[in-house]
């Protein structure tokens, strides 16, 4: 009789159990983004393009709820990638166990609970919150440091106050643009039918 594999039943070399999906109140570390994509290609069964696309979406989640700008999708998938192709050479000569497989073992092994970082390039120059730029920071440090909050409320009305005002400011500018076409418009027919009463005088 098959049983079913659940979430954390595999253990993969140097990452440890796979996990259905990312959790915590945290972005996400190296080791949170590896254990998902293996679920999705032991499990799933997706190929690994689309296991990094899946996990790369799930991360954003994590990274917009933060409020902090991040690279482009496909960017953030070839980092997956990236990360996916070591840990396959490390598994490659996994049997090998002189000092160079060893310590390379260990820095994968430390790297994987640091922060996938996968922030924009000059976030910390667009954030405009301190807050967010703190939690960015204390983020990629090691342990990483601080957590995510519930929604800022004070902030999303703050968003829709300021997204009010443009709307109102892009009606406004419509009805000028309008009421001078029409008073363009009027001032053209004026001046033709001043035009026609003097010839015929």
């Amino acid at each position: 009789m098959a049983s079913t594999l659940r979430s954390g039943d595999r253990n993969i070399y140097l990452i440890g159990s796979e996990r259905h999906q990312i959790t915590g109140c945290k972005l996400p570390s190296n080791r949170q983004v590896l254990s998902v994509l293996f679920y999705n290609l032991h499990e799933v069964k997706l190929s690994i393009r689309k296991s990094a696309n899946l996990v790369v979406r799930e991360c954003l989640i994590f990274w917009e709820k933060a409020s902090i700008p991040t690279r482009a999708t496909p960017h953030c998938v070839e980092k997956i990638m990236k990360m996916y192709n070591h840990w396959r050479n490390l598994q490659k000569s996994a049997c090998r166990r002189s000092e160079t497989q060893e310590e390379n073992e260990r820095n994968f092994i430390s790297d994987l609970n640091y922060l996938f970082d996968i922030a924009h390039a000059n976030a910390l120059e667009i954030i405009k919150i301190e807050e967010d730029r703190k939690l960015l920071l204390s983020q990629r440090e090691s342990g990483r440091r601080g957590c995510l909050m519930g929604i800022d409320m004070k902030l999303v009305k703050r968003k829709e106050r300021v997204l009010l005002k443009v709307k109102e400011q892009e009606n406004r500018l419509a009805k000028a643009h309008q009421s001078s076409k029409i008073d363009d418009n009027f001032m053209d027919s004026s001046e033709e039918s001043s035009g026609t009463e003097d010839i015929s005088d």
